[in-house]
C-alpha cells in the first residue's frame, strides 16, 4: 500500500525568498489561467481549453526541485506545469493565438502541443496515456547516457486508467529508471468520478507496489508538502534510486473543458474546495500567520504578476501570424542521405 503522508510543514524551515517564490509561481499560473479564459470569451483564442485552476501547487511544488535540463511531460491541464518549469508566458499565449512567437512558431494547436526542449518541456502526445511510455523511453535514454537528469511525468486520475499506464510503470520499475510519476487526482476524469473508473477505491498510488515502486499519497494543495515529497523523489531518481509514484489529492475548479457546466458535480463540494482548501489562499494565510511575510508583500506580488501577464498577452498579440509556408517546415530533414 502507498504511504499516506500527512504533516504540517513549518514555513520557518525555509528562507523567505523561497517561500515567496512558491507563492509567485502559483499566482502566475492562476493569473495566466484567468486571462486565457477571458481571451477565449473575447474570441481571441480558439479551440478547447482545459483549465488547471485549483491545481497550482502541483507544478510550483514539484518543478522547484528540477534542473533546467530535467524533463517534464505535462498533462492536458499542464499550463501550470510548463509555467513552473519556466516557459515564458508570451510563448504559451502565442501558441494559443497561433502566433509565430509561440513555441510551435505559429502552428498553434493549444495546450497539448506546446514544447520547449531548451527547458526540458517535451510536449505531449495528442492521445492521453502516451505520456507513460514516452516517460519510460526518456528515463531509459537518461540511464544510457548517464546524464543524471530526471523525468517527471504528470497525469490525471482519468489517464491512470489507460493501459499504457501499466507498460510505462512496469518498464520504469524493471529498469530502475529516473522517473517521478505524479498523479494529479482531481477526482474527475471528464465527468466520471475516479472511484467509478478504478478498481482501487481509495488511492491510485497503491498500484505502485505492483511494480516495485515506492508510492505516496499527499495533499496536492499543500505546496510545501508537495515540494518536500517531490524533492525527495527527484533526488532519489537522480542518485540512481529509481522511480517514485506520487498521488496528489486535489480538485479542478472548472469543468472538464471551458464550456462544460460540470453539472455532474455537487456544488457544495466545489465550494468546499474553493473556500476552504484553495492552495493559494491557504498558503498565503499560513505564511502571514507564521510571520513569514506581510499582506502588503503578497499584494505587491499579485500586482507584479498581473502586469507581467498583461505584458505577455500584448507581446503575443503583437506577434504576426505565420506565413502559409510554415506548415511545410519541419517535415523533412535537409542534408541527410
Amino acid at each position: 500500500m502507498a504511504e499516506v503522508i500527512e504533516r504540517d510543514v513549518d514555513p520557518a524551515r525555509y528562507d523567505k525568498d523561497f517561500l515567496l517564490l512558491l507563492y509567485r509561481e502559483m499566482v502566475k499560473q492562476r493569473t495566466f489561467d484567468e486571462n486565457l479564459i477571458r481571451l477565449l470569451h473575447e474570441g481571441k483564442v480558439s479551440g478547447f481549453y482545459h483549465s488547471g485552476m485549483g491545481q497550482e501547487a502541483t507544478g510550483a511544488g514539484t518543478c522547484a526541485s528540477l534542473r533546467d535540463d530535467d524533463y517534464i511531460l505535462y498533462d492536458h491541464r499542464g499550463c501550470n506545469q510548463m509555467i513552473a518549469k519556466g516557459v515564458p508566458l508570451d510563448k504559451i499565449y502565442g501558441d494559443f493565438m497561433g502566433r509565430v512567437c509561440g513555441t510551435t512558431c505559429g502552428l498553434g494547436a493549444g495546450i497539448v502541443h506546446v514544447a520547449y526542449p531548451e527547458l526540458g518541456v517535451l510536449g505531449q502526445s495528442g492521445t492521453l496515456g502516451a505520456c507513460f511510455v514516452i516517460a519510460a523511453g526518456t528515463g531509459y535514454a537518461i540511464k544510457v547516457k548517464k546524464t543524471e537528469q530526471v523525468c517527471v511525468c504528470f497525469f490525471g486520475d482519468g489517464t491512470a486508467a489507460r493501459e499504457t499506464f501499466h507498460g510505462g510503470m512496469n518498464w520504469a520499475g524493471l529498469y530502475n529508471l529516473p522517473i517521478v510519476f505524479y498523479c494529479e487526482n482531481n477526482e474527475y476524469g471528464i465527468s466520471t468520478h475516479y472511484t467509478k473508473a478504478h478498481a482501487l477505491k481509495e488511492n491510485i498510488a497503491d498500484r505502485a507496489d505492483g511494480y516495485g515502486i515506492p508510492g505516496y499519497v499527499i495533499d496536492g494543495n499543500d505546496v510545501l508538502l508537495v515540494y518536500e515529497v517531490a524533492k525527495e523523489a527527484i533526488e532519489r531518481a537522480r542518485s540512481g534510486g529509481g522511480p517514485t509514484f506520487i498521488e496528489g489529492k486535489t480538485f479542478r475548479y472548472r469543468g472538464h473543458f471551458e464550456g462544460d457546466p460540470a453539472l455532474y458535480r455537487d456544488q457544495a463540494v466545489v465550494d468546499e474546495w474553493m473556500e476552504k482548501r484553495d492552495a493559494i489562499k491557504n498558503y498565503r494565510a499560513k505564511l502571514i500567520a507564521a510571520g513569514a511575510a506581510a499582506e502588503a508583500e503578497f499584494d505587491a506580488i499579485d500586482a507584479d504578476v498581473e502586469k507581467q501577464t498583461l505584458d505577455a498577452i500584448a507581446a503575443a498579440e503583437a506577434s504576426p501570424m505565420p506565413e502559409c509556408t510554415r506548415i511545410y517546415e519541419g517535415i523533412f530533414v535537409e542534408g541527410v542521405v
